[in-house]
C-alpha cells in the first residue's frame, strides 16, 4: 500500500513538472510571437552623422512602423567601436538590443590587450545588410595608374605618404595588405575622419588617401583628386571606370566591406529569424536602396548563417593581417 502511494505521488509529481514545463514552453512561444512588445534599442558603436548612422535610421524608422513599436537608434563611439558592440554583448538575449556593425568587430579585438569580449561567442549574426568599397585616391601631382604609382613609390622608398581614418581602421588594415603585394613603403599618417584626409591631400601634404566613392567622384570630376583603385570583387557603381585591386594583379582586396546587423548571444533563433527576414523586408524598398546608393553603399542582404560565416571567415582573414603587422591599439 505505502509502496502505491509512494509510485502515484511519484508520477503525480512528474506530471505536475511536465506540465509546468509544457506551460512555460508555451509562454516562450506566446512571447516570441508576441515580439517585439517594447521598444526595440539600435546601438550604432560610431559618431552621429556617418554612413553607417545614417544607415541605422533608414532602417529603424521603416522597422519601426512595420513592428509598431519605436527602434531607437542609439550612438556609443569608441575603441574601433567595441564600446557600443559590449552593450549590446552584455545585453538580455531577448532581441530588444541591437547592433548596427562593421567588419571592426571582428577585427579590433585582435588589437587590445583584453578585449571586452568575443564578437563570435557573445554576438549572433542577423544579417548582412549591404557593403561598401574603399578608394586608394592621389593627389594630382601623383601618376594616374596605380602600376606608374607603385614604380615610383619603389624607387623612391617612404618618400611618399598616405592617409586612413586612423590605425587598425579598416582602411589601414586594407593598406597594409596592399603594400605588402606591392612591395612598396609609403608613410602611414593617420587621421580622424575622412573629411581632413580630402582637404590634405588636395592639398598635396599627403600623397595617398583611402577614401570613399561618394569623396572622390565629388573631387575627382574638377581634377583634384585621381582614384586608382578600389577594394572588393566588383567596381564602385559610383566611380565605375576605376578598377578594382583584384583586376590590377593585387591579391588579398577583393573582400567588400560589410555593414551588418547583431544581437546578444543567445536570443531565441525564431526571433533572429523574425528580424532577418522583417530587415530583408524593409531593405527591399526603392526608397532605401536609392537613398544608400547615394552614399557609395550596395545593398546586399544575407540570411544569418550566411552572414555568420562571413564574420568567421573576416575575423581569421584580418586576424592574421592583424598579427602580422604587429597593429596595436593599446
Amino acid at each position: 500500500m505505502q509502496a502505491d502511494r509512494r509510485k502515484a505521488l511519484h508520477w503525480l509529481g512528474a506530471g505536475s513538472l511536465a506540465a509546468a514545463a509544457s506551460t512555460l514552453g508555451l509562454g516562450l512561444a506566446r512571447a516570441q510571437q508576441a515580439w517585439p512588445a517594447r521598444p526595440v534599442r539600435l546601438v550604432v558603436p560610431y559618431p552621429p552623422g556617418g554612413a553607417t548612422d545614417v544607415l541605422a535610421r533608414a532602417l529603424g524608422d521603416p522597422l519601426g512602423k512595420l513592428w509598431q513599436r519605436p527602434v531607437i537608434v542609439e550612438n556609443r563611439p569608441g575603441v574601433g567601436g567595441m564600446i557600443g558592440a559590449d552593450v549590446v554583448a552584455k545585453a538580455q538575449p531577448d532581441g530588444y538590443t541591437l547592433l548596427l556593425a562593421l567588419p571592426s568587430l571582428v577585427q579590433t579585438p585582435y588589437m587590445v590587450a583584453k578585449p571586452p569580449f568575443d564578437p563570435l561567442r557573445d554576438l549572433t549574426a542577423i544579417g548582412q545588410l549591404c557593403t561598401s568599397s574603399l578608394v586608394l585616391t592621389g593627389s594630382s601631382a601623383m601618376p594616374r595608374t596605380l602600376p606608374q604609382m607603385v614604380a615610383l613609390a619603389k624607387s623612391h622608398p617612404d618618400k611618399f605618404s598616405y592617409g586612413t581614418y586612423g590605425i587598425g581602421t579598416g582602411a589601414h588594415l586594407y593598406m597594409q595588405v596592399f603594400l605588402k603585394g606591392a612591395g612598396a613603403e609609403l608613410v602611414h599618417v593617420p587621421y580622424k575622419g575622412e573629411a581632413p584626409i580630402a582637404t590634405d591631400l588636395i592639398g598635396g601634404q599627403i600623397s595617398l588617401g583611402t577614401l570613399s566613392p561618394m569623396t572622390v567622384r565629388q573631387h575627382a570630376r574638377t581634377g583634384k583628386l585621381q582614384p586608382l583603385a578600389v577594394t572588393g570583387n566588383t567596381r564602385a557603381p559610383m566611380l565605375p571606370e576605376v578598377p578594382t585591386f583584384q583586376e590590377l594583379g593585387y591579391k588579398g582586396l577583393d573582400g567588400p566591406a560589410w555593414l551588418g546587423l547583431f544581437t546578444t548571444a543567445g536570443t531565441p533563433q525564431s526571433i533572429v529569424d523574425k528580424i532577418s527576414a522583417d530587415v530583408e523586408t524593409v531593405m527591399a524598398a526603392p526608397d532605401i536602396r536609392q537613398r544608400l546608393g547615394d552614399l557609395g553603399l550596395i545593398v546586399k542582404t544575407t540570411q544569418p548563417a550566411a552572414f555568420a560565416a562571413t564574420t568567421r571567415a573576416d575575423q581569421a582573414y584580418w586576424g592574421n593581417v592583424i598579427k602580422e603587422n604587429n597593429i596595436r591599439l593599446d
